[in-house]
């Protein structure tokens, strides 16, 4: 097969997007007659038709479907590359970023993040991806993805990590629930009842464990798991219409707090603290659009502690 023109990788792949000629010119700032003719080419360079218009717009036959998967990766790769060796600009830079994170996380950071960016860098683009934090070192390592958040563990070797805050874990249930009201002035919930409570336990897929378990384990307590959820985004419903009750990491709280008509309660015994990080392999250190994302995300935390908007998050 001929060398491939680069520009016709570009109609391919907008082809492979939008399934129409006219979407394609549009979203490649192209006339309709230029994109046709590129189609034109690269059949004849394929020896396939590429795309079959139907009612449903211009379907992909089996070879496009085999190739456009590294096509599209293997521009992405280019782009990316070109980006990296030009200055970073946020006001114009078109760059994605993949960030690695749970859905806690998801909840705590992206509501704060991305209007901060989106006023920065209104062009740039944020992929969030979700893997067992096992996994983490791989993906970094592999570039699948430029940085992760959440409890990350120090390792030696190529994992840079920097320090955001402490977390620390509380009770959160619905306003009026007889917790809420035999607790002390302090909002310390009574261990007893705390005991006899129904509980949800959150258990994320990608975790490194739920410290009530290792609660539960050391101190023999009987606890009445009455539902078991992997992602905490459900919470709000299910506590604001029962009397069950979960333990959570504090900011999470807050945000089921602001969703939902929930109160949240200090906890009567010492439940292991959670450290915050921001990780990227070594590679990506001085890269800027890498390193000024880093310190978007590290002000941002920053000026949280500053403001006392959550307790015990001293600054890195």
């Amino acid at each position: 097969m001929a060398a491939i023109d680069l520009n016709l990788v570009r109609v391919f792949d907008a082809l492979m997007v939008h399934r129409s000629v006219s979407a394609a010119a549009a979203a490649l700032n192209l006339t309709q007659p230029a994109v046709s003719n590129a189609l034109r080419r690269l059949r004849a360079l394929t020896d396939d038709d590429l795309f079959v218009r139907t009612r449903r717009g211009m379907e992909p036959t089996a070879f496009a479907l085999a190739a456009g998967g590294a096509l599209s990766e293997g521009l992405r790769l280019i782009r990316q590359g070109l980006e990296r060796a030009a200055p970073f600009e946020p006001a114009t830079t078109r760059r994605q970023f993949r960030i690695l994170m749970t859905d806690a996380g998801e909840m705590v950071f992206l509501p704060r993040l991305m209007p901060q960016l989106r006023a920065k860098a209104p062009m740039l683009d944020i992929r969030v991806l979700q893997l067992p934090i096992a996994r983490y070192l791989e993906a970094l390592e592999t570039d699948q993805a430029d940085l992760a958040v959440g409890n990350l563990r120090p390792k030696a070797g190529t994992f840079v990590l920097r320090r955001l805050f402490e977390e620390h874990h509380v009770i959160v249930c619905r306003r009026g629930h007889p917790l809420e009201l035999s607790a002390g002035q302090d909002g310390v919930a009574r261990l007893d009842q705390i005991l006899e409570s129904h509980h949800v336990i959150v258990r994320p897929p990608n975790s490194v464990d739920v410290p009530l378990d290792n609660l539960i384990q050391a101190h023999r307590w009987r606890i009445r798991v009455a539902l078991e959820v992997p992602h905490f985004l459900v919470l709000a419903g299910i506590l604001n219409q029962t009397d069950m009750v979960a333990v959570v990491p504090s900011l999470v709280a807050a945000e089921l707090v602001r969703r939902s008509d929930l109160v949240i309660l200090q906890v009567p015994f010492i439940c292991p603290g959670i450290s915050i990080r921001l990780g990227w392999h070594i590679r990506q250190q001085k890269d800027a659009g890498n390193r000024w994302l880093r310190q978007q995300i590290i002000e941002l935390m920053s000026a949280r502690t500053r403001a006392g908007e959550a307790s015990r998050m001293p600054q890195a």
